[in-house]
């Protein structure tokens, strides 16, 4: 568990308390980020490929906390910086949730854009290496 105390600033208060929303939201111990190869949109008869989805705690369903899946294949993150930025997206899911799409897309950006390379370094801790096949 990382301390709010040790996490690297940007110096921008608003992108600060953004931040550590990030780390007290990854550092509970009911959030999993899970890389997986082939991560699809479940309903779509196309078989839509995504970049992350964010599943809720639901106790109707059982889930034992929020799930993180991030797309792991080359075609879609070339590398982990990009996983990163999906990352980033999911958590903004999760911190601002009643937020439309459109907004999230737009704070991403910005917050890429924006985040010193600690901080983005620091959130790229959190996604494990290994990937889970199914």
């Amino acid at each position: 568990m990382i301390s709010l105390r040790e996490v690297p600033l940007s110096g921008d208060r608003l992108l600060d308390w953004i931040f550590k929303q990030f780390v007290v939201f990854l550092n509970r111990k009911t959030v999993y980020i899970i890389r997986k190869k082939r991560l699809k949109k479940a309903n779509s008869h196309k078989g839509e490929v995504l970049l992350g989805l964010t599943v809720p705690k639901n106790p109707k369903n059982y889930l034992r906390g929020t799930y993180i899946f991030i797309n792991s294949a080359k075609c879609r993150h070339h590398n982990r910086n990009e996983e990163t930025e999906t990352l980033i997206h999911e958590l903004c899911h999760n911190i601002f949730s009643d937020s439309r799409h459109r907004f999230i897309n737009q704070l991403e950006r910005v917050l890429i854009e924006n985040f010193t390379t600690d901080q983005k370094n620091l959130l790229k801790s959190f996604i494990p290496r290994h990937e889970v096949k199914n």
